[in-house]
């Protein structure tokens, strides 16, 4: 074979990765991170202020897995709000759950209710007229 041939063959080889990758490129899923991630960015610095008010305040919410299930622990009796979880490789597996807490001020998440992988969990409070907001990690088994 002489080098005008090799030649031939590399960009013939060339041609068909390049073909292959592209294919491969389609196939591929991309889910946004939310769909209404313009309206969230206006309101990006009302988040940073609930932000504020948990860490100066004092009033963090303790994220644990006990009993087969994730704990939510809230600092104050009569609190409402939501809690997200954000599972960043599949929009499917995320899930919201509204604050409904026990006695004891817990929020029990049975682990049936979440696939296993790391989620962000996004947890936007409110007790008597100050809003909260806080973003932990946490990696479901």
């Amino acid at each position: 074979m002489n080098w005008g041939n090799k030649i031939v063959v590399a960009f013939v080889l060339f041609a068909a990765f390049i073909g292959y990758m592209v294919v491969k490129a389609f196939q591929e899923d991309f889910d946004l991170v939310a769909e209404d991630y313009y309206a969230q960015e206006i309101n990006y610095q009302q988040k940073l202020n609930r932000l504020s008010n948990a860490s100066e305040e004092g009033k963090e919410v303790l994220v644990s897995q006990k009993d087969g299930g994730v704990h939510l622990t809230f600092p104050d009796k009569g609190t409402t709000g939501t809690i997200h979880f954000y599972h960043p490789s599949r929009k499917m597996f995320d899930r919201t759950f509204d604050i409904d807490l026990s006695d004891s001020q817990i929020q029990k998440i049975d682990r049936s209710e979440l696939i296993a992988g790391s989620y962000r969990v996004n947890i936007t409070w409110q007790t008597g007229e100050e809003d909260f907001y806080q973003q932990s990690s946490i990696y479901i088994q």
